[in-house]
């Protein structure tokens, strides 16, 4: 077909101008162009679906539903429209994106994969109340199901999730993401034979996918069989983004007559905090065995790390690594020393620096039972799925208000992030100290918790320093708690100074704070008693 000025590469110029008018932001402009296009072939998908990007991006979503509708009509075996201007750059306020899918639904009441499409979209960016709501008409087959347990899952309905899962399975018994989904909420409920059993469903219907086979692993770590569990969470490797930052062999497994002698080993950090913190413990093991160690960690805990005897410790992304004979990450290190729930390394094993905890010492109430608060963790927005966990462990500060009639304790925030600044309104009668806004680093809060006598915080990072400390810790737990706090324990083999209060119902931190302010009160009673016998008496007694 000739084209209106006479080249054969009239398209091919219109299409480029206008996809250079939306990657600048011209919405008009490149409505104009694409008009032009559609004048001389009003069947060309690609002029359309530009026409209908940029009027959906200058935010007439109406307007702009019915062209998308075109779209996703001619071509039913693409990426719906909307996920196009989703993924447009550059990128569009997901509000927008919202506006547009529900004008096209609004056009489309039946198109079941619109739908769909919609609810996976907002389940994506944590919005499972909305998809609730969009699944709502949707026709019962094994993707509803599986959305909706997703979403269910995300506001902690575990129990429905688990039936929504099944009906999936059901529906489809090749779908191996709803067999690992339902392998996933039946480890919540505390099933794990069943839970093995749909996750090895799953691992059938995939082909062994590595993504499947390390959540069967943190099953099996959730279930105590530690054995099995380490060696299957290696598999995390296997997957194209995680990769080691070293091509040097992994760290063999060690046995009774392994030694390491003029070798030289890089441990280095993987995912949080927390993980560094509680397998720091293996450091000085492997230094035991005639290795000379160095950990590779951010900067937070460069510091901290630098307090353990004969390791070396440098900050993560700076420079290049030093020679070393094996690697391993730290969250690798219990599966080379083969430890079993029998054989967890003693703590403590992290000594606060003695300077610094003395000179955090005068900032610190002196006074009654001095009890450190962490009410939030970090959400990992790179983490998929890891925004809703945060939102599940974390509390708020206004939570902790039933502590505040425990008498004799003064508190003490130990909250970093944004979450801190909560601190500033405390519940009513908790008179709160703050001193987060001149701490550096973890070597710092490790100095502020050397001068506490107990810390109460929900399952992030400093309740593992804490707890490597040997400082006592009330560890506020959810419902749908960790691989590394097992099931069904207030006491957990990692750290003996932790006790553990877990929700009985996903959500009731309620119940969780009664049990945490009774035992404070007893603590405070102890302290009391302590502080009132004659400290000569006290040693005395005790020589």
């Amino acid at each position: 077909m000739d084209s209106p000025d006479g080249t054969p590469h009239f398209r091919m110029r219109q299409l480029k101008e206008a996809i250079d008018h939306l990657e600048a932001r011209r919405w008009r402009m490149a409505e104009v162009q694409c008009r032009v296009l559609l004048a001389e072939d009003p069947t060309d998908v690609e002029g359309m679906l530009i026409l209908g990007l940029a009027i959906a991006a200058s935010g007439e979503a109406a307007r702009a539903a019915p062209i998308l509708g075109r779209v996703r009509r001619a071509r039913p075996d693409h990426a719906d429209p909307c996920r196009d201007f989703a993924t447009m750059e550059p990128r569009v306020p997901r509000a927008l994106v919202t506006r547009q899918y529900r004008a096209c639904l609004r056009l489309a009441p039946a198109d079941t994969r619109l739908r769909l499409d919609f609810a996976g979209y907002l389940l994506e960016h944590s919005e499972a109340d909305a998809a609730l709501v969009v699944l709502r008409d949707a026709p019962d087959c094994s993707t509803t199901s599986n959305l909706r347990g997703m979403a269910l899952a995300e506001t902690g309905k575990f129990k429905e999730a688990v039936r929504n899962f099944e009906n999936a399975a059901r529906l489809e018994p090749g779908f191996a993401g709803a067999w690992s989904n339902l392998g996933m909420m039946l480890k919540i409920e505390g099933r794990f034979g069943d839970s093995l059993a749909a996750y090895d469903r799953a691992l059938a219907c995939s082909g062994n996918d590595p993504r499947i086979k390390v959540s069967r692993a943190i099953a099996l770590l959730h279930a105590g069989r530690w054995e099995d569990g380490w060696r299957d969470y290696e598999a995390r490797f296997d997957r194209p983004v995680h990769a080691a930052i070293s091509d040097a062999e992994a760290v063999p497994s060690i046995g009774a007559d392994t030694r390491f002698d003029g070798k030289n080993i890089l441990i280095w950090h993987e995912e949080g905090f927390g993980d560094t913190l509680q397998f720091s413990r293996y450091l000085p093991m492997l230094a035991e065995l005639g290795a000379t160690v160095t950990a590779s960690v951010p900067a937070p805990l460069v510091r901290l790390l630098r307090g353990i005897p004969g390791i070396s410790v440098i900050q993560a992304g700076e420079g290049t690594l030093p020679p070393h004979d094996f690697q391993s990450s730290f969250l690798s290190l219990p599966h080379a020393f083969g430890t079993t729930t029998r054989t967890v390394p003693d703590a403590p094993w992290l000594i606060p620096d003695p300077t610094l905890a003395a000179a955090w010492a005068a900032r610190v109430p002196r006074d009654g039972l001095r009890a450190g608060l962490v009410w939030a963790g970090h959400a990992r927005p790179w983490l998929h799925g890891f925004t809703s966990v945060d939102r599940r462990r974390s509390t708020g500060l206004a939570a902790f208000a039933p502590l505040a009639a425990v008498r004799g304790v003064r508190f003490v925030s130990l909250q970093a992030g944004t979450s801190a600044a909560q601190g500033q309104e405390p519940p009513p009668g908790m008179e709160l100290t703050d001193l987060m806004e001149s701490v550096r680093d973890f070597a710092d809060t490790a100095a502020i918790i050397a001068n506490l006598d107990v810390v109460i915080s929900v399952d992030t990072s400093v309740a593992h320093l804490a707890g490597a400390m040997g400082k006592p810790v009330f560890l506020l737990d959810r419902y749908d708690n960790c691989w590394r706090w097992l099931h069904g324990r207030s006491d957990t083999p990692w750290y003996p100074s932790m006790t553990i209060f877990r929700q009985s119902r996903p959500g009731d931190w309620a119940s969780v704070m009664h049990r945490v302010s009774a035992s404070l009160g007893s603590l405070a009673i102890f302290r009391d008693n302590q502080s009132a016998v004659p400290r000569t008496s006290a040693l005395a007694t005790a020589a």
